[in-house]
């Protein structure tokens, strides 16, 4: 893929990921500042990268994590964070991907939100996180991926953080057509070696392009590492970050290049290849399932719950050392 342009064509989506500096906020009136601040920069973005089609800002940028007042910056979808958000992108005549942690759920905990804005300033997409980071964020899991056409064609699926260190989450986006998967995280020393690395890994295991948007700088809690990334669909990097807050680098993604490869590679589409199994001694391979977990987990929730525990523990508590030794004895 093209690198080191702030250009675009037909054929190539340009996108850029912030290393948005983390925000610490203590009321709904420092929010919506902040969220005006996010509109800037899709604003100066666009006027620095014309060719920019899809931005994309990190899990936690628009209310940050406050650690005892999370709740009370809770909000709705739509509501005043997006619509300040809808008219940025409308403006600029730009996607956008925004943080919404959490949306207001009148059935539980609140929800950890992916926005993607179109260009016209309409919501097309709100993904909630799948696997909230346990055990410390309250947020209620979603319950299905999402995969929606984007900027010139070019297929999004959403991922939020933690999502993403499960493959069946980002292998179920890929199947649900995705060519881009757009990952906003929230992520901390000393994760940084793993989390660079999984990017790479879950582009080259899915034939598909990831960008990585995360938050850098110190807040209450921890200091977040930036390093937001663009993937090709071959495992290498286009581009990435350091580690400075409000950095922003930029990509070309080709939509014939990722089509092409699917189509035409052989011993790296691992796409085709894992319904094909064996196709140079099976005609047309096989496609029947070799995965007797995946069949369980399917067919049997609690049976797979049970044989997850038997591997770790039985409890979402954590055992005590004495506890623990002696499960492992006992098995």
């Amino acid at each position: 893929m093209p690198v080191g342009s702030i250009s675009s064509s037909s054929d190539t989506v340009g996108v850029a990921v912030v290393n948005y500096r983390v925000p610490v906020l203590e009321s709904k009136e420092e929010v919506l500042d902040n969220c005006h601040r996010i509109a800037d920069f899709v604003e100066g973005t666009k006027m620095g990268y014309p060719g920019l089609d899809l931005i994309v800002f990190p899990e936690y940028s628009t209310q940050g994590f406050h650690p005892t007042k999370w709740r009370e910056l809770c909000t709705t979808v739509p509501g005043p964070e997006t619509d300040i958000f809808c008219e940025a992108c409308r403006k600029n005549k730009v996607w956008g991907v925004f943080s919404i942690t959490g949306e207001i759920n009148p059935n539980g905990n609140p929800f950890n939100c992916f926005i993607l804005i179109d260009d016209q300033g309409k919501i097309k997409l709100n993904f909630h996180k799948i696997n909230p980071w346990v055990p410390k964020e309250p947020w209620y899991p979603g319950d299905q991926t999402m995969v929606v056409k984007g900027p010139k064609g070019l297929m999004i699926g959403a991922n939020v953080c933690y999502d993403s260190n499960i493959p069946e989450i980002v292998r179920d986006t890929v199947m649900k057509g995705a060519e881009l998967v757009v990952r906003i995280q929230g992520y901390m020393y000393p994760s940084k070696e793993q989390q660079i690395k999984v990017a790479s890994v879950r582009a080259w295991e899915n034939n598909v392009y990831f960008a990585v948007a995360n938050m850098a700088g110190r807040d209450k809690l921890y200091y977040y590492f930036g390093h937001s990334n663009i993937i090709d669909f071959d495992g290498t990097t286009l581009a990435e970050c350091g580690s400075a807050p409000d950095e922003v680098t930029y990509a070309e993604l080709s939509i014939s290049a990722i089509r092409r490869a699917r189509r035409n590679w052989t011993a790296e589409n691992h796409l085709y290849n894992l319904t094909h199994r064996g196709y140079s001694a099976v005609k047309d391979g096989v496609a029947t399932s070799p995965y007797s977990f995946y069949k369980i987990w399917s067919e049997d929730p609690e049976k797979a719950k049970q044989i997850c525990e038997s591997l770790t523990r039985d409890t979402p508590e954590q055992p005590s050392e004495e506890q623990a030794t002696g499960h492992l004895l006992n098995k």
